[in-house]
C-alpha cells in the first residue's frame, strides 16, 4: 500500500467522523491509530497529521473519553501515549445507546409534562421515545456481537 493510500483513508476516516458529527481531527487520529497498531505519542501523531500538538491531545482524549482509545505508557517513557481500545467497536456501540437511552428519557419525560388535551402531540412523542427504546434494545443486542477482546 502507498503512503497516498494510507493517508487517503486517514483522511476519509475523518470524514466519515465529521460526518458522523463528530472534529474531523479525532476520525483521522482513530484512523492513524488503526493503521499504526500500536501506541503513539501525541507528538508523534501530531507530526504524523500535520495538526498542533495541542490539538492532538484534545482529540485523542475525546476519543478516549468515548472508550475507543486508551491512554497507556511504556516502561521509562515520559510522554503520554494512545492505543486503540481492545474492543472499540463495542464500546462506540455502547456510547450510541447511552446517548439513545437518555433521548427516550427525556422524551417520556416531555410527554408526560404536557396536559391531557394534547392527546395527539402526546401520541407522536410517545411514538418517538418508542424509536429510541427500540433503538437502544437493537444496539444493545448489537453490542453482544462484539464480545470483549485482549
Amino acid at each position: 500500500m502507498s503512503q497516498q493510500q494510507i493517508d487517503d483513508f486517514i483522511e476519509m476516516m475523518g470524514l466519515i467522523t465529521q460526518t458522523d458529527g463528530g472534529p474531523r481531527i479525532a476520525g483521522r487520529i482513530f484512523g492513524l491509530l488503526l493503521i499504526e497498531g500500536g501506541p503513539m505519542t501525541l507528538q508523534a501523531m501530531a507530526d504524523r497529521l500535520k495538526i498542533s500538538k495541542a490539538s492532538a491531545s484534545t482529540n485523542a482524549r475525546l476519543l478516549a473519553d468515548r472508550s475507543v482509545v486508551r491512554l497507556t505508557s511504556r516502561p521509562g517513557e515520559r510522554q503520554d501515549l494512545y492505543e486503540i481500545e481492545p474492543n472499540p467497536y463495542q464500546n462506540m456501540i455502547e456510547g450510541l445507546s447511552a446517548g439513545y437511552r437518555k433521548t427516550a428519557k427525556k422524551l417520556v419525560d416531555a410527554e408526560r409534562a404536557f396536559p391531557e388535551n394534547m392527546t395527539d402531540a402526546k401520541t407522536r412523542i410517545r411514538e418517538l421515545s418508542h424509536f429510541y427504546e427500540t433503538t437502544v434494545e437493537m444496539l444493545d443486542e448489537l453490542a453482544k456481537r462484539f464480545p470483549e477482546q485482549g
